[in-house]
C-alpha cells in the first residue's frame, strides 16, 4: 500500500494522494472537478449533495463523476481518517470501453466493500501513478483501466467529458500560478475574450473572479493541509498568502475551522453547524478525499 504523504501526477495517467484528517469535520460545497475513484481506509465518510447522503466505511469505496459539488464528512476512527483517492485521466476513460448495459455515474456510485481482486488493482494503477520508471505508460493506462473495469462491474461508467465552465476553467488557470495577482485582463487574455465577456460570464455562473482565486488558493490549501505534512506557515506561502495569520482567518471564514484542525488535536473545534441560509453561499472548493 502506497503512503506518500504527497500529490503524485503522471501525465495522461492520472493523480493519488491520501488524506489524513484526526477530527470529524464538516467541509461544505466541495467540488470534485476530475473523475475520481476514493477508498476508505480508516473512519468513515459522507458526501451529501441535493438532499442525499451517500455513506462510504472503512473498507469501502466511491467513484465520484467530475464536475459534482458535495458537503464533505469525514468521520476518524480511533482518532484517524485516511483515504486514498485515485484521479484518472480523461484520455484513459475517452478510451476504455463501457459495457452496454453499464449507466453513467451520475453524482457517485457506492462501493460499500471492495472485492480483494478490485483492491489488488486499484493498488497496482496507483503504483503505476507512483513509479513512471518501473511502469511502462501503456501498461500504466492497462491498469487504470482494469479499474475502470471494477467501476463498471459495480453498474457504473464515468460520463465523457463536457466542455468545462469558464469558471472552470478560470479555476484551473489559478491553480498553475496561485501566488499571482491574476487581474482581470490577464485572466481575460488568456482565455482570449474581453474583460466585459468575461465578467458577463462569470455573472451568468453566479460567481466573481475574486471569489474563483480565493476559491482555488483555499482548495489548494485544504488539499495540502489533508495530504502533506507541511506546516501551516508553508501550506500559506505556497498558495500565495505572505501572512500566516492572514491565511488562517482567510481559512477559517471559508471552512468554518481553522487550518490546524484539518490535521491536529491542540486547537478546540467548534461543532460544525449548518450555514445559515441568509448567509451568502462560498463558491465551491475542489477537491477532498
Amino acid at each position: 500500500m502506497l503512503t506518500d504523504r504527497r500529490v503524485i501526477l503522471r501525465n495522461g495517467v492520472g493523480v493519488i494522494a491520501r488524506v489524513l484528517q484526526r477530527r470529524e469535520l464538516l467541509l461544505t460545497r466541495i467540488a470534485v472537478d476530475q473523475p475520481t475513484l476514493m477508498v476508505v481506509r480508516r473512519g468513515l465518510k459522507l458526501l451529501r449533495a441535493a438532499g442525499t447522503e451517500t455513506v462510504i466505511p472503512a473498507g469501502g469505496a466511491a467513484a465520484i463523476a467530475g464536475g459534482e459539488v458535495f458537503d464533505v464528512v469525514n468521520r476518524p476512527d480511533g482518532g484517524v481518517y485516511a483515504a486514498d483517492f485515485l484521479v484518472i485521466d480523461q484520455a484513459v476513460i475517452a478510451g476504455f470501453a463501457v459495457p452496454d448495459a453499464v449507466r453513467p455515474i451520475a453524482r457517485a456510485l457506492a462501493i460499500p466493500a471492495m472485492a480483494p481482486d478490485f483492491l489488488e488493482a486499484y493498488e497496482r494503477a496507483r503504483a503505476a501513478v507512483a513509479d513512471p520508471a518501473a511502469v511502462p505508460e501503456t501498461v500504466a493506462v492497462q491498469r487504470m483501466r482494469e479499474v475502470l473495469g471494477w467501476i463498471a462491474h459495480h453498474g457504473g461508467a464515468f460520463p465523457p467529458p463536457v466542455p468545462p465552465a469558464i469558471a472552470q476553467r478560470i479555476r484551473v488557470l489559478v491553480a498553475g500560478d496561485l501566488a499571482a495577482p491574476w487581474r482581470a485582463a490577464e485572466v481575460a487574455s488568456q482565455l482570449a475574450m474581453s474583460e466585459a465577456t468575461l465578467r458577463r460570464r462569470l455573472a451568468a455562473e453566479g460567481t466573481s473572479l475574486t471569489d474563483l482565486v480565493t476559491e482555488t488558493r483555499m482548495a489548494h490549501a485544504l488539499m495540502l493541509l489533508q495530504v502533506t505534512d507541511q506546516p501551516v506557515a508553508t501550506v500559506a506561502a505556497l498558495v500565495g498568502y505572505d501572512s500566516p495569520s492572514r491565511f488562517a482567518a482567510r481559512f477559517r471564514q471559508r471552512f468554518g475551522h481553522p487550518p490546524a484542525a484539518i490535521r491536529d488535536q491542540t486547537e478546540p473545534v467548534p461543532a460544525p453547524t449548518p450555514t445559515p441560509t441568509s448567509a451568502p453561499t462560498p463558491a465551491p472548493t475542489r477537491l477532498s478525499a
